[in-house]
């Protein structure tokens, strides 16, 4: 019988270096246009007098990579090193025949090195993609400082959330943005959480075919992994409160009545309801887990939710469609005065013109140059005038009359023009040639 393979097979050192200095080649080769590209802009930017602005922004983008790239990767790796049995080295698949050759495959070093480099990837993508939107970050953690106390202190806030205007311009997208890497983060972990609990015999628990309420290590970090979940996303729900401000409704954008009465508070009671339910998957992985528990967690968030869902309907059908105009008006006026603030109509002066209507006022003397550019003529009126008595035949046409001034006479006169032309389509089917 064929002697068993261990794999992986234990590595000789001089293998490792070999593969160490072709990750270094590669890297370079790789790095090599981008550090070029690199140096053509600085030297771009430093001719224009701007290459201060050029280190600046590359200094960010690479602090928003680096750091989100670091922290995801310990998120990740740490958490499959957290979550992973302690006797996850006891479970050994079985052998398998490659070639003739039994290899026995143990399952602690190959799901180590997934966990790796898939962690090592999705770090690489999420620097990449937060870099991508390093505008958000640095405005977020600029742009408060650059308005100024006084700018900050007489700051335009909404009428719903008092909230002042640089809030939705720089905290609130920032803030957006780091809830979805958190989310993304939080769906990851819990996948993984459950992975383990199904390859160490978590899944007999579903089938009944385990007794006792325990439910091993496992379920402690499914626990933990589903409380930071609910966390992340009562960050979420709270969040989304503020988006109702910018949904574009029928009649106007931003906040109905419903909205105001209902919605904004239902989903506050929704985020305060997965906090619970996160506390209480917390409790359920520090005592003797039970997965009665961990789906009770979940519970009071969803109740809430459809609750509100139906109590807005309700009000929305009931309430709001019978007396919709009287209902939305204080919202229509909010819709209103931030618009005539956004385009600065706020701060226009009006003042009384009392215009005179006599002749007197007029003044025809020494007004003749106005008067005789009034026009009297209606240009609509002329061109069907035009096309009645100086068509002549029907293939020609008037199809524009222009408006313009001229020098006639040593003045500024306002006249019509029109131009006869010849319409082809008018003419008969014989005519239409290249003569004509």
């Amino acid at each position: 019988m064929a002697e068993t393979i261990d794999w992986p097979s234990p590595r000789r050192p001089r293998r490792r270096g070999r593969l160490l200095i072709l990750a270094v080649l590669a890297v370079v080769v790789l790095g090599a246009g981008t550090a070029l590209s690199y140096y053509v802009e600085a030297l771009w930017f430093d001719s224009l007098g701007y290459v201060d602005v050029f280190w600046k922004t590359l200094n960010v983008q690479a602090s928003v990579f680096v750091g989100f790239a670091a922290i995801t990767f310990l998120v990740l790796y740490g958490s499959f090193v957290a979550l992973k049995p302690a006797d996850l080295g006891d479970l050994a698949g079985g052998a398998i025949i490659i070639n003739g050759q039994p290899v026995r495959l143990p399952v602690e070093p190959v799901l180590r090195l997934i966990a790796l480099g898939v962690s090592l990837a999705i770090a690489a993508a999420t620097g990449a993609g937060m870099m991508a939107q390093w505008p958000t970050l640095a405005l977020y953690w600029y742009g408060g400082g650059a308005l100024g106390p006084q700018a900050a202190a007489s700051a335009v806030v909404d009428p719903i959330f008092s909230r002042p205007l640089h809030f939705y311009l720089f905290t609130l997208p920032a803030w957006q943005l780091i809830a979805g890497w958190l989310m993304t983060l939080a769906v990851i972990v819990c996948a993984m959480a459950v992975f383990f609990v199904m390859i160490t015999g978590g899944s007999r628990v579903l089938t009944g075919r385990r007794r006792g309420g325990n439910l091993g290590t496992g379920w402690r970090g499914l626990s933990l992994a589903f409380a930071a979940l609910l966390l992340t996303l009562a960050l979420r729900v709270y969040l989304g409160r503020f988006a109702a401000l910018f949904e574009e409704r029928v009649i106007f954008s931003g906040v109905t009545y419903t909205d105001a009465h209902v919605t904004l508070t239902g989903l506050l009671i929704v985020s305060a309801a997965l906090v619970l339910g996160a506390a209480i998957a917390a409790i359920n992985a520090v005592s003797a887990p039970r997965l009665r528990w961990l789906i009770a967690a979940i519970l009071p968030a969803l109740t809430a939710y459809l609750a509100v869902g139906v109590i807005s309907w309700y009000v929305s059908s009931f309430i709001v469609k019978p007396n919709e105009l009287v209902r939305e008006q204080p919202y229509i006026a909010h819709n209103i005065e931030m618009t005539r603030r956004a385009y600065g109509l706020d701060r226009i002066d009006q003042r009384s013109f009392p215009a005179e209507t006599g002749v007197d006022a007029i003044d025809p003397v020494n007004n003749q140059a106005t008067l005789q550019n009034i026009r009297l003529w209606d240009w609509r009126a002329l061109q069907d005038t035009l096309r009645q008595i100086q068509e002549i035949r029907t293939y020609y046409d008037f199809p524009d009359i222009d408006i313009d001034r001229y020098d006639l006479d040593g003045s500024v006169r306002q006249v019509m023009l029109a131009t006869r032309e010849l319409n082809v389509e008018k003419l008969p089917e014989s005519s239409r040639n290249w003569i004509n």
